[in-house]
């Protein structure tokens, strides 16, 4: 589970990198898209992401039954101890929420007809005040859950250290606080700002 999901941890950051491209503008957002549909191995990639969310998942839903095993009753499995956190403690609630969003997306972006161009497509979206809170909160719950994923995975891992520990977690918040990133562009495109710069640009290539 620690490694499936430092592996997803890494291709969110990623994707966060592809969703940034949308403000280059059209053609550089869709040069990019073309590109990974065009190259022979973006199959064999997508296969082994779900390979490795799949994976995830089916060790998760392990470790959340030998915890609900293993875990005390009564008062006792009401406190908070050993540095709980409101990330620890929702991971599962989290986890449902993200797989939830992940189908829509997909749904949404993946198996839709692209003849008007990614760019398009994506930047229409995010001008629906329903699709921008959806994705808000899919990368809200994505953001908790990694605030206690990727520091737990290095523990699990054995990376744990007095000296390197709180890096680890430093780092991990970093990670979770990027993933805000996602809400912040949809915020761009639903508030029209993209519109409003290419108008002042229009503007002044008048004036000059």
């Amino acid at each position: 589970m620690a490694a499936s999901g430092l592996l997803l941890g890494g291709f969110m950051l990623v994707h966060l990198a592809e969703n940034l491209l949308l403000f280059k503008g059209e053609a550089a957002y869709n040069g990019w898209v073309d590109l990974l549909l065009s190259n022979p191995a973006t199959p064999l990639l997508e296969i082994g992401l779900l390979f490795v969310f799949v994976a995830h998942i089916i060790t998760g839903v392990w470790v959340r039954v030998e915890d609900f095993l293993n875990a005390p009753r009564g008062y006792e499995a009401r406190k908070w101890q050993g540095g709980r956190t409101v990330g620890s403690a929702t991971m599962l609630y989290t986890a449902a929420a993200i797989l939830a969003y992940l189908v829509y997306h997909m749904l949404t972006f993946r198996f839709v007809d692209h003849s008007m161009g990614f760019y398009q497509m994506v930047t229409s979206a995010f001008r629906s005040p329903v699709f921008t809170a959806i994705y808000i909160a899919g990368s809200a719950a994505l953001a908790l859950h990694l605030s206690h994923g990727m520091q737990s995975a290095f523990q699990t891992l054995g990376l744990n250290h007095p000296k390197y520990t709180p890096l680890i977690k430093a780092g991990g918040l970093l990670v979770a606080l990027a993933m805000t990133g996602f809400a912040l562009i949809s915020l761009y495109y639903l508030a029209g700002l993209d519109l409003k710069a290419a108008e002042a640009g229009a503007q002044m290539v008048v004036i000059n």
